[in-house]
């Protein structure tokens, strides 16, 4: 890839990663209730979600889910439960900040975060298409594609990880004196049904 190809693309990442969707309101309900250092391993994990999701692009199976109806409807459907499952998960958390740490008791470890991050961005069918169609234009067909592929994937995943660290921590400066247990049991219920409305929504527009 062409350097001022890259300029180009990593200003579009930014706009990207700046653009409202699950991701920013994931950094958003997490650092309400657990602070931006708890959430930097959710932040990783929405970093590798970005990451894997345009390497399965790059691999080519993103083209073959594209080719096949049945199997992008299935995996498709399957990120939108996601979305509507952490979103009624949000519902019914204890109004309470949760410690990182142990997980044998109920409360809920970095690695969890980490995984729910991934899992985000990783099963958003959305994300699927957007790649599918913005990465080929980037694209120098005279070098390797796997390695302007991974090249992208890094990219995407900083700016990623830049923005999502900003949103943690606004929201955390916002919430220090918001955060007693009545207020994180409403902001979980307001982040929660915002999960349920964009699974449904995607359910709805692609159904």
């Amino acid at each position: 890839m062409h350097f001022e190809t890259w300029l180009s693309f990593f200003a579009l990442c930014w706009g990207m990663s700046l653009s409202p969707g699950p991701a920013q309101i994931a950094s958003l309900s997490a650092a309400v209730s657990y602070g931006w250092r708890r959430c930097i391993a959710q932040t990783l994990g929405l970093s590798c979600g970005v990451f894997l999701l345009i390497m399965i692009v790059g691999v080519g199976i993103g083209a073959v889910l594209a080719a096949s109806p049945l199997l992008f409807q299935i995996i498709r459907f399957a990120g939108c439960a996601y979305l509507v499952w952490l979103g009624i998960s949000l519902w019914r958390a204890k109004p309470q900040t949760v410690v990182i740490k142990g997980g044998a008791d109920g409360t809920v470890t970095a690695f969890q975060l980490w995984r729910r991050g991934l899992l985000v961005n990783l099963t958003n069918p959305k994300g699927l298409v957007f790649f599918l169609s913005l990465l080929t234009p980037f694209l120098n067909t005279d070098a390797p594609i796997l390695l302007q592929y991974a090249q992208m994937g890094l990219t995407c995943g900083f700016t990623d990880l830049c923005v999502m660290t900003g949103v943690t921590l606004v929201a955390e400066l916002l919430s220090k004196k918001l955060r007693s247990s009545r207020n994180i049991l409403v902001a979980n219920r307001i982040f929660g049904s915002i999960f349920i409305a964009i699974g449904l929504g995607l359910m709805a527009v692609h159904g």
